[in-house]
């Protein structure tokens, strides 16, 4: 494994990515070991061709099969204080894969830890992270609904339109995902913190909240959702 990490910084994009997918094939690698293969796969996520992104998010899910969520995790959530937006975007999709790869339980603290930090760049990290975990975890979601509502409630009353707009994208997928499994309390506190955002003016949040909005109506059922209306 040591010598694969000069190989990693060849310039030559097929070496790349060839050697990323490698190294998410090998197994039986002491821990010391990966975590400078960690390191060199973020310096990856800012490549230019959209393979090499794509092989490298997909290793960290390998890295974490073999050496556990914690350390990939923290790896994850401290590159979300950078300020390009690619390398960013490129980590919460690697962190929706670790949570898939070892499951969700082990990573709400992490992401619920690392939203308490005053920097807007990892919260709206945080956020898009749960929104790609919670769109595949489905009917998952009955289990960890209660644990993401105090970070929804401080999203959704934010005066950042982005956080604004992710939860509501976040409340969508929950509303599908426990739809018919008895969680309409929980789900009726998001409503009233969604409702309020549709007098934004702003085309992205409006179409995010009328989403949740129209996921909430299969959640909650049409009379409810009517007397909103009324």
């Amino acid at each position: 494994m040591p010598r694969m990490t000069p190989i990693l910084r060849n310039h030559h994009e097929k070496v790349q990515e060839a050697s990323i997918n490698l190294i998410g094939r090998i197994e039986f690698v002491p821990a010391r070991e990966w975590m400078p293969i960690c390191f060199e796969l973020l310096y990856l996520l800012k490549a230019h061709k959209k393979g090499i992104r794509h092989a490298a998010v997909n290793s960290f899910g390998y890295i974490a099969k073999s050496l556990g969520p914690q350390d990939v995790h923290s790896v994850l959530l401290t590159n979300l204080r950078v300020q390009e937006c690619q390398s960013c975007v490129c980590s919460t999709v690697a962190i929706a894969i670790v949570v898939e790869t070892c499951g969700l339980f082990t990573c709400i603290p992490a992401i619920l830890n690392e939203y308490r930090t005053a920097e807007l760049n990892v919260c709206t990290g945080c956020l898009k992270a749960r929104t790609f975990v919670f769109k595949y975890i489905g009917p998952q979601l009955v289990y960890h609904r209660d644990s993401v509502v105090t970070m929804l409630e401080d999203a959704l009353t934010d005066r950042d339109l982005v956080h604004c707009q992710t939860a509501s994208i976040i409340v969508e997928h929950i509303a599908l995902g426990v739809a018919g499994m008895g969680c309409e309390d929980s789900m009726m506190h998001l409503m009233n913190l969604v409702w309020p955002s549709c007098f934004e003016t702003s085309p992205h949040v409006i179409g995010a909240v009328m989403d949740a909005v129209e996921a909430m109506r299969a959640c909650l059922g049409p009379g409810i959702l009517w007397s909103y209306v009324l």
